[in-house]
């Protein structure tokens, strides 16, 4: 993703989707704009590209008995790639999706869906209610609310019986929440970590601003996993509805979380421990981890993390661009936040043009409405190329998914935008699975029954003030 090739895309070839130039660099001749694209420059400046991936190599593999070795590995890899159309490109996005993980791809597995925080927190309370060792929490919103505060009283009761609980939450996305909220579990014995705190008086650094905890992730006893993009916080009480209402920011947020069960888990346990430790955390105490993996599915799991502001690559964006390249049937996204940079939105055009079916869900309205004009600024060339766009008109759209020729299925935290692939820390469990795809693609279908599909012919009709809002978005996209 680099800077100066973004910016000149964007200010030399920005164009009406009719075909005529709204806006060039040319035509700005406040120096506030180029202030700004020196400071945007400065910004971006030091990114540096992942690594090379080796993509002969064959990635560890983990199931229920262990380590696998070289055979079994290959087997297991064999096995999920036949399920694709195209298994000599699966078995390698297989292969580099293995690299791109800090942790092993694990066998063995399984993945629920769920939909919606009603779903999700009723497993999780379940979860909880069965804890018997720890409890592993990270997640960017703990609000004090109905939500959050029933949420701590099951940590509180849990301390109390003898369960070690540790959770990370972020200073910016639990701004709301007061100082008491987090104290009262303190003196319960509940260890906390503010994630990145603001204020320099308690140790804070304010030039951390840029730098959030976005990951939603759950670990009880190394049993069961859960990741996606809820979070803790009474906005998402309540189902989305499924019949146009009126639009209401505050509750029924649409989102999908995740649960995992098998040897996958002791890779999200390996997640949140190496968080916690780098945020100066201790685990000594915490009571060892004796759980055996045991076999609970099918499904071949790798988890990919990444954490903004080190320079390096996103390895959840590189792993969207792999998986598209070797897509040949269907690539169905649904996200919250959709601004990609050129080269992931290049990848869609080109699946489109050899003819994959790429259809992309977004918000039809958001609580950022500069992220909503960034996003619609990518429809005209996406349109252009054949990929089909709607947008989810009966509730605020916050899932971040996506499922790719029935087989490769991704659920996380990770927006498609400058935000998550560079500033944000994320974690997205990628499921490697055609019964879990299928689940996938029978909620992709349901949730397009209830929005409404942008075409190229109304798109261009647009007015005027929605192109300039789409255009003057770009200028602030990259903090967005």
């Amino acid at each position: 993703m680099n800077c100066w090739r973004w910016l000149k895309q964007r200010t030399e070839n920005l164009q009406a989707s009719d075909g005529r130039r709204v806006f060039t660099m040319d035509r700005l001749h406040h120096r506030s704009a180029w202030v700004l694209t020196a400071a945007l420059c400065s910004a971006c400046a030091g990114t540096a590209v992942a690594p090379p991936i080796d993509r002969s190599a064959t990635p560890t593999v983990m199931g229920d008995d262990g380590l696998a070795t070289t055979r079994q590995a290959r087997k297991a890899i064999d096995e999920v790639a036949r399920q694709a159309p195209h298994p000599a490109g699966f078995e390698e996005l297989l292969t580099v999706t293995g690299s791109l993980s800090d942790t092993p791809l694990y066998t063995d597995s399984r993945a629920d869906l769920l939909i919606d925080g009603p779903a999700t927190y009723a497993a999780m309370h379940e979860a909880i209610s069965q804890a018997t060792r720890y409890v592993y929490l990270e997640t960017y919103i703990f609000a004090d609310d109905e939500v959050g505060q029933k949420f701590a009283v099951a940590l509180m009761e849990k301390v109390a019986a003898g369960v070690a609980v540790r959770i990370i939450y972020d200073s910016i996305g639990s701004f709301g929440s007061s100082e008491d909220f987090f104290e009262r579990m303190t003196e319960a014995g509940v260890k906390l970590i503010e994630y990145h705190s603001l204020n320099p008086i308690d140790g804070g650094n304010p030039l951390d601003a840029n730098h959030r905890d976005h990951r939603k992730l759950l670990v009880v006893d190394g049993v069961v996993a859960f990741t996606g993009g809820v979070n803790f916080s009474n906005t998402y009480a309540s189902s989305a509805p499924s019949q146009p209402t009126q639009v209401d920011l505050k509750e029924g947020w649409r989102d999908t979380h995740v649960a995992i069960y098998g040897p996958a888990v002791a890779g999200f346990q390996k997640t949140f421990q190496h968080q916690w430790r780098a945020q100066g955390g201790e685990l000594a105490d915490v009571p060892d981890d004796r759980t055996e993996p045991q076999a609970a599915g099918d499904a071949l799991v790798a988890i990919l993390s990444s954490a903004g502001g080190d320079g390096v690559e996103s390895s959840i964006y590189r792993g969207y661009l792999e998986a598209m390249q070797v897509a040949r049937e269907r690539i169905w996204i649904t996200q919250a936040y959709f601004a990609p940079d050129e080269e992931f939105l290049e990848q869609l055009q080109q699946a489109a043009r050899r003819g994959v079916d790429v259809r992309v869900l977004v918000p039809g309205f958001s609580d950022s409405n500069l992220v909503l004009h960034a996003s619609r600024s990518r429809y005209g060339q996406l349109l252009k190329s054949g990929v089909k766009i709607y947008e989810n008109t009966t509730s605020m759209l916050h899932a971040k998914t996506a499922v790719i020729d029935g087989v490769w299925s991704t659920v996380g935290s990770s927006n498609l935008d400058y935000r998550s692939f560079l500033h944000n820390d994320e974690v997205n469990a990628v499921i490697f699975s055609a019964p879990f795809g299928e689940q996938m693609e029978a909620q992709f279908l349901k949730d397009i029954k209830h929005a409404s599909e942008v075409s190229l012919q109304d798109w261009k009709k647009r007015p005027v003030t929605d192109r300039i809002r789409e255009f003057f978005s770009w200028t602030v996209e990259y903090w967005l």
